[in-house]
C-alpha cells in the first residue's frame, strides 16, 4: 500500500507537506499541492478509511510509538494507557516500524504516546507544526502541541547515588547506557551533581554499558580486574544491566552486598528475585501509561495539559545492605 511517506520521497518534500496538500491546506502553495496531488495519483495512492475522517478531524483512536524491542518494559505502560484511554472513548493502537508515524501525518489517530528515539526530534517538529498532538516520554521537547510526561530520573539517581555513598567504599563505578539514551543521560547529570556538590572520600569512575541483561559485561570485568579487597559500589543505571553484572560476579566468588554492594535502576521483575534481591529505583509503569494517556487526552480536547514527572523511590535490598 502507497504511503504519504513514499508521496514525500518521491515529491521531494516533507510528509507534512503531503498532508497539507492531500488534506488542501492553504498552508503551502497550491503549485506545491498540485505538484504532490500528480505524484500521488502517480502512485495509484487511496487513503484508508481512517485517513478520510480527517475531515471530522476524529478518530477516536491513540497511537502509541514504541521500539519494537520494548519487550515486557512497555507492557505496563501499555496497559495503563489502554486502561485510561478507553475510559475516555479511545481506541489504542500501537504503531512500530519505518513508517510508523504515518498514522499521525494522515489522520488516521487523533494523537500519538512517542517512546521511540528512532523517531526524531526534527520528524516530530513537522507533525507538532501541522497540528498533530503528542506526549513524549523519551526526550525533552517543547512545542505547544507537545507535553512531556517523563520519570523523575534525577530524583532517583540523586537517592541512589547518596545511598551507594553513605558506605565506605574503594571506589565508586557507574555503569550507564548508551549515550543517545534519554534516562541514562538525565541519570547520569545528576550522579555527577551529586559528586560535584558533595565530592566522596574516594574516586568515582563512569564506565559505558547497555540497558540489557549483556550490556555490563566489560564493566564487571574490568571492576574485578582493578579490584583491591576493599569494597566498592556499584550503581548499574538499569536493572538488565545490573542483574547480567551481579550473575557474573558471583560466578567470580564476589559476595554482593558486601565486597560489592551493587544498585540498579527500574526495580523490573528479575530485581526482585535474583538472590540477593538488587536494591533499585522503583516506580509504577503502569501509572506512567495513565498519565500519559490522561495529558494526552487533555491535549486533544483543547483542555489544560502540563507537563508531568512520574514519581521515583529508592527500594534498599540486601544487595547493598550485607555489609
Amino acid at each position: 500500500m502507497v504511503s504519504i511517506r513514499d508521496i514525500a520521497k518521491k515529491a521531494g518534500v516533507s510528509m507534512t507537506s503531503v498532508s497539507y496538500a492531500l488534506n488542501n491546506n492553504p498552508k503551502i502553495s497550491k503549485k506545491t499541492t498540485e505538484h504532490i496531488k500528480q505524484v500521488a495519483a502517480e502512485l495509484n495512492y487511496r487513503p484508508n478509511a481512517a485517513a478520510r475522517t480527517l475531515k471530522a478531524r476524529k478518530t477516536k483512536k491513540v497511537g502509541v510509538f514504541i521500539k519494537e524491542n520494548k519487550g515486557i518494559f512497555f507492557g505496563d505502560i501499555l496497559a495503563g494507557i489502554i486502561e485510561t484511554s478507553a475510559e475516555a472513548g479511545f481506541d489504542t493502537v500501537v504503531c512500530t516500524g519505518e513508517n510508523a508515524t504515518d498514522s499521525l501525518a494522515d489522520g488516521s489517530v487523533d494523537g500519538g504516546i512517542i517512546m521511540d528515539d528512532l523517531i526524531t526530534s526534527d520528524e516530530m517538529m513537522q507533525l507538532a507544526d501541522a497540528g498533530k498532538k503528542m506526549v513524549v516520554l523519551d526526550r525533552l521537547f517543547y512545542h505547544k502541541n507537545v507535553r512531556q510526561v517523563l520519570l523523575d530520573n534525577q530524583r532517583g539517581a540523586t537517592q541512589m547515588i547518596e545511598h551507594l555513598l553513605t558506605f565506605p567504599a574503594a571506589k565508586t563505578y557507574i555503569v550507564t547506557g548508551n549515550q543517545d539514551n534519554f534516562d541514562s543521560q538525565e541519570r547520569l547529570k545528576a550522579i555527577q551533581k551529586v559528586i560535584q556538590h558533595s565530592p566522596p572520600p574516594h574516586s568515582v569512575q563512569i564506565l559505558t554499558g547497555e540497558f540489557e541483561l549483556d550490556g555490563g559485561l566489560e564493566a564487571a570485568e574490568l571492576i574485578m580486574k582493578e579490584w583491591t579487597g576493599e569494597p566498592v559500589n556499584v550503581f548499574a543505571l538499569s536493572d538488565s544491566t545490573a542483574v547480567g553484572m551481579q550473575r557474573l560476579f558471583q560466578e567470580h566468588g564476589f559476595v554482593i552486598g558486601d565486597q560489592i554492594r551493587l544498585a540498579g535502576f527500574d526495580n523490573n521483575l528479575l530485581s526482585q528475585y535474583v538472590t540477593p534481591p538488587l536494591t533499585t529505583v522503583d516506580y509504577s509503569t503502569r501509572s506512567w501509561g495513565n498519565e500519559a494517556a490522561t495529558v494526552l487526552m487533555a491535549l486533544m480536547t483543547n483542555k489544560e495539559a502540563h507537563h508531568s514527572l512520574i514519581p521515583t523511590t529508592l527500594m534498599k535490598r540486601a544487595s547493598t545492605n550485607n555489609g
